[in-house]
């Protein structure tokens, strides 16, 4: 009774660390619900129950935005939190007054679940201004994971960087590259060219590059793209509404229906369970690392007090 009682107190002290943080919290909600509906209104040919392959590009484009920008949000804060508790929780473990893992597992009981609202708070604003087709309960649930993954890659950042500077200046850069390698080409992929395999590495590690996957299988899949024209008769309205609805762009150019853009995008065999998988895999190796960090520089103690 007495590591239950230890951890409930320190899951009340991050509970509490978190729910009292309200200037963060009203800008975090204020940035989730303002950037669903700013994007909405940038990538305007997503309309409410109406599919065409001219939307294709803005679709995909819609849904890396908000992956991108929900995960950079729960890494970012989780750093800067975790990264300054460090001084102070490295003091009370070499008092032995909990250990690493027991702080580290109500630290993620206490933020993770806060993380995942503010994503649902994003997602049901975007799901209500613009036309996606991905159910809110899928979408929700990738953004949710997404945002666990990337707080738990935030933690292991956090673990293995001596301060809160280090920590920040090595997020910054390693989250650009995932993102970069995670972004899905709208043009398409060229089945004969070879994926060097660095970049294959580097997609395994990226939480953007699954989550993205996911809600793009979920959108696409199965969807079928609707007559621009509508029912008029005339030939050279057809054919000038044909034309103009085409996406400008590559492969994606001659596409018929959502099962089509998945095969050109390169997740024609792609499944969105695998991908969630994968991301609840990457959370989970995350927060070892970070089990692995926190131990090794606790162990240390203070600088110039080893």
């Amino acid at each position: 009774f007495r590591y239950i009682r230890r951890f409930g107190r320190l899951l009340l002290r991050s509970w509490r660390q978190n729910i009292r943080n309200y200037p963060v919290n009203i800008l975090r909600l204020a940035v989730s619900a303002g950037n669903a509906f700013l994007f909405t209104n940038i990538f305007k040919s997503v309309k409410k129950g109406f599919f065409t392959a001219k939307s294709v590009a803005d679709r995909t484009a819609l849904l890396t935005f908000g992956i991108t920008n929900m995960t950079m949000m729960a890494l970012m804060k989780t750093i800067d939190l975790f990264a300054k508790e460090k001084p102070v929780v490295r003091r009370e473990q070499l008092r032995n007054q909990y250990s690493s893992l027991e702080y580290l597992l109500s630290k993620a009981l206490a933020e993770m679940p806060l993380d995942a609202l503010f994503a649902g708070i994003f997602t049901t604003v975007l799901k209500a201004t613009s036309g996606i087709r991905i159910g809110w309960q899928d979408l929700t649930g990738t953004f949710a994971l997404m945002t666990v993954s990337g707080a738990s890659l935030g933690f292991a950042i956090g673990s293995l960087s001596p301060t809160a500077e280090v920590a920040i200046t090595t997020a910054v850069p390693l989250m650009v590259l995932l993102m970069s390698v995670g972004v899905i080409n709208p043009s398409g992929v060229d089945p004969s060219e070879p994926t060097p395999v660095i970049m294959e590495a580097l997609k395994s590690l990226s939480p953007v590059a699954y989550a993205i996957k996911a809600v793009c299988i979920k959108e696409y899949r199965g969807m079928e793209f609707q007559d621009p024209s509508g029912k008029t008769k005339n030939m050279f309205l057809r054919g000038r509404h044909i034309l103009r609805d085409l996406p400008k762009m590559g492969a994606l150019a001659l596409v018929k229906n959502g099962d089509q853009v998945l095969q050109e995008l390169g997740l024609g065999n792609e499944t969105y369970a695998g991908a969630m998988r994968h991301l609840i895999f990457l959370s989970a190796a995350n927060l070892i690392i970070s089990w692995i960090g926190l131990s090794f520089h606790g162990s240390r103690g203070p600088p110039g007090k080893r």
